[in-house]
């Protein structure tokens, strides 16, 4: 693969490797080093690159397997303070259970969003998972902020009820 070919295919895709890094690690510096490394790592199997299908599925799979190396590592304990993502170490669950509990409910919420009505998929998608704002997406779209908030609503609330309703 080409330096131009791999920009244009693979450089879209660092938001989305960024968002899914920050996911599993809740560490900013933590999700920029895996993602950097992530790349570094495709540029190095560039020449191997053309045979993959779907370059933003194995970019990805690229980021949770170096995610779950990371997690799984001696001594890690990066940990979400307050509700906010940040650089400092706190206490994480040391059950190795707990953490495939939590990447499993990823998955869970990754297959619930793609069960969601087109237009529920497609908006969810844009702001919660590659950090598109509101604006962007009307842009996007074409669509109204009012209908934007709406159909994020509804799709929340169809995940929320999901998780809340027993089994």
């Amino acid at each position: 693969m080409e330096t131009d070919e791999f920009k244009d295919v693979f450089m879209p895709l660092a938001r989305l490797m960024y968002v899914e890094a920050i996911r599993i690690l809740r560490n900013q510096a933590d999700a920029e080093d895996t993602v950097q490394d992530v790349f570094t790592r495709l540029w190095e199997h560039r020449d191997d690159l053309e045979l993959i299908k779907n370059p933003k599925a194995f970019a990805l799979a690229m980021i949770r397997n170096q995610c779950l190396n990371i997690i799984n590592s001696v001594g890690y304990n990066k940990a979400v303070i307050g509700g906010q993502i940040s650089g400092h170490a706190t206490f994480m669950s040391s059950d190795p259970n707990d953490e495939i509990e939590r990447v499993e409910s990823i998955g869970t919420v990754m297959k619930l969003i793609d069960s969601l009505p087109d237009n529920q998929r497609n908006v969810i998608k844009m702001h919660d998972v590659e950090g598109l704002s509101k604006q962007e997406i009307a842009r996007i779209t074409g669509l109204s902020p009012d209908n934007i908030r709406q159909l994020l609503s509804r799709a929340r609330k169809a995940i929320r009820n999901h998780f809340s309703s027993p089994l």
